[in-house]
């Protein structure tokens, strides 16, 4: 599935999901799979728990001690969606099912957003 954002909304999120990588990456992740981010796999859909749903995590990394992390990247417009949050919630569900954890990126400047929404 392709997304048809705007191009600066699309740069933007690429963006934050390679700083998102870069810092995963210097905290020892490894083996990312990153939603529509050329040279990278993609990640495959998680099934939600009691929904049955199906969610792409924005990217999803492995670390030999911490286990599998899925990882939200939220550019700051899509933090006023109002799905926002319940998607948080289904990727949560299924972490914590499977032994993982959710982790989300934002902005600096978004963070008290992102915490009010969580």
């Amino acid at each position: 599935m392709t997304t048809m954002l705007p191009d600066a909304i699309e740069r933007e999120r690429e963006t934050l999901l390679e700083a998102s990588m870069n810092l995963l990456r210097r905290q020892g992740f490894e083996q990312f799979e990153a939603h529509e981010l050329p040279g990278h796999p993609q990640p495959e859909p998680v099934t939600v728990p009691v929904l049955n749903i199906h969610i792409t995590p924005a990217l999803r990394a492995f670390h030999p001690e911490q286990g599998t992390l899925l990882g939200v990247v939220e550019p700051e417009t899509d933090l006023g969606e109002e799905a926002c949050g319940r998607r948080w919630q289904g990727l949560a569900a299924w972490a914590e099912k499977h032994q993982a954890r959710l982790q989300v990126f934002v902005h600096e400047e978004d963070k008290t957003r992102a915490r009010d929404i969580a």
